[in-house]
């Protein structure tokens, strides 16, 4: 991620924001452009962007961001969309009924707009299930039912569902120490199904790039019923860490390409915005680590990200014993993982635009096969894996880094509800009732609960 400034009083300003701690001007992103935005009111609902970049257009708010304090992308003014680009790709959000649910699903699209502004940067095009029906990526976030019934974090042809239960803080870190894993996020979820998602449409189908993933990952014909099975009865390799980048990516080849994918887009996302921070580390002893090189990940050979990548993990590891914490990058990249993971960059710079310069790649060989319209609720498949962390694998010492930002001032969330002793999934005795827009128009719930009035913003820890 990037740095961002206020265009009226040049502030320093975060992805998450809406508006300048110092001016207090309205602020939005404007995906055309990439950029954070600072905008003067136009009138009737429109804004004008200070932009350099946008030659004083006009914009309008998402409606998720005018009206349910969770978004903060803007729409041009000429647009007939209700909802901006992130927001169209979400089919069905929880039921805001039920308590808390409103700040999971903030919690949710903030993670999910970081993925896709990772994917933007790479090149890698996504499309709604408006634009593309058979090929578009489309998100629902669901929560477990009232007569038992689990909801399974995966993805199904294009579909990701996520259980919102997982946007509790408390809940998440439940699992994530239950399940003996060292490192369990939104981000990571988001990153991880992607990488299903990615698979399909990119590898799969595609001369070039079968045959040489089943000699990194393995064959992906494999009975994936039987290999969750075997799992979890038997549990991960002993010397698992040899070859793989978490214990879970041992259960099956799709799995093995999802866990490495999401580990390449937290790898990029972290040297990015170290990167655009100008951090460098110029130590006096010339025996430590050094960082010096600011070459754009997208335009990064994957030596060049390999190479900034140990040093900038040593140090953050560093920093966060420092403070008392954990490390934040609890991993070690074996010899064969570093493979996989450049194979993961070979096929992305060869999808991306080709005039980033990582790699020469060939057209991609194939297109992938259609995919059939998904159920709403879909039933798990051998695409459709239980709960697991996107990005895990236990190593005490491992060289460490985790994209890490100053707090973000006013990002307006509702109150964030106070951790649970023992939290569970919020149980609803209905369907979600919040549907995902139909044609851009946003589905009402029957029984409309009006939003919180968002808390006081905490005092900013924001740079001067």
């Amino acid at each position: 991620m990037k740095t961002f400034h206020c265009n009226c009083c040049s502030h320093l300003v975060f992805y998450e924001n809406v508006r300048c701690e110092r001016c207090e001007s309205l602020l939005g992103y404007v995906p055309e452009l990439s950029e954070i935005s600072a905008f003067e009111d136009a009138g009737d609902g429109q804004w004008r962007s200070l932009h350099p970049k946008s030659d004083g257009a006009l914009f309008r708010q998402c409606h998720n961001y005018a009206v349910e304090n969770v978004c903060n992308w803007m729409i041009p003014a000429e647009s007939p969309d209700q909802l901006c680009r992130a927001c169209q790709l979400t089919l069905t959000i929880p039921n805001l009924s039920a308590p808390d649910n409103r700040v999971y699903w903030y919690r949710l699209e903030m993670a999910k707009r970081r993925l896709l502004y990772t994917l933007a940067e790479l090149g890698l095009d996504v499309k709604s299930r408006q634009q593309d029906p058979e090929h578009g990526l489309a998100f629902e976030f669901l929560e477990d039912g009232g007569d038992g019934a689990k909801v399974l974090t995966g993805h199904d042809n294009g579909l990701i569902t996520l259980n919102i239960a997982e946007a509790d803080d408390a809940y998440r870190e439940k699992v994530r120490t239950a399940m003996g894993e060292p490192y369990r996020t939104l981000l990571g979820h988001f990153r991880h199904e992607t990488g299903h998602y990615y698979f399909s449409q990119l590898v799969e189908d595609n001369p070039r790039w079968i045959e040489p993933y089943r000699k990194l990952f393995g064959d992906e014909t494999v009975d994936y019923g039987e290999a969750l099975a075997t799992h979890y009865r038997d549990g991960a390799p002993a010397d698992w860490q040899t070859s793989y980048i978490s214990a879970y990516a041992t259960m099956h080849p799709w799995e093995d390409w999802a866990e490495t994918w999401a580990h390449y887009m937290l790898i990029v996302d972290v040297l990015d915005t170290s990167t655009s921070y100008g951090l460098a580390l110029l130590p006096e002893d010339p025996s430590e680590p050094t960082l010096n090189d600011r070459t754009p990940v997208e335009d990064a050979s994957f030596d060049n990200l390999m190479k900034r990548w140990f040093p900038l993990t040593y140090v953050l590891n560093s920093l966060n014993r420092s403070l008392g914490m954990a490390d934040a990058y609890p991993f070690t990249l074996a010899t064969p993982v570093v493979d996989k993971l450049r194979f993961v960059h070979r096929v992305i710079a060869a999808a991306g635009d080709t005039s980033q310069p990582r790699e020469a790649a060939a057209p991609a060989g194939g297109e992938a096969a259609p995919a059939p319209t998904p159920a709403p609720t879909p039933a798990p498949t051998p695409e459709t894996a239980p709960v697991a962390a996107a990005e895990s694998a236990p190593v005490a010492d491992a060289p460490v880094v985790a994209d890490a930002v100053p707090p973000v001032a006013n990002e307006a969330p509702p109150q964030a509800p106070a951790p649970m002793p023992a939290p569970a999934p919020v149980e609803n005795t209905a369907p979600p009732v919040e549907g995902a827009p139909v044609n851009d128009v946003p589905v009402a719930n029957p029984a409309p609960v009006p939003a919180p009035t968002p808390a006081p913003a905490p005092a900013p820890i924001a740079p001067q």
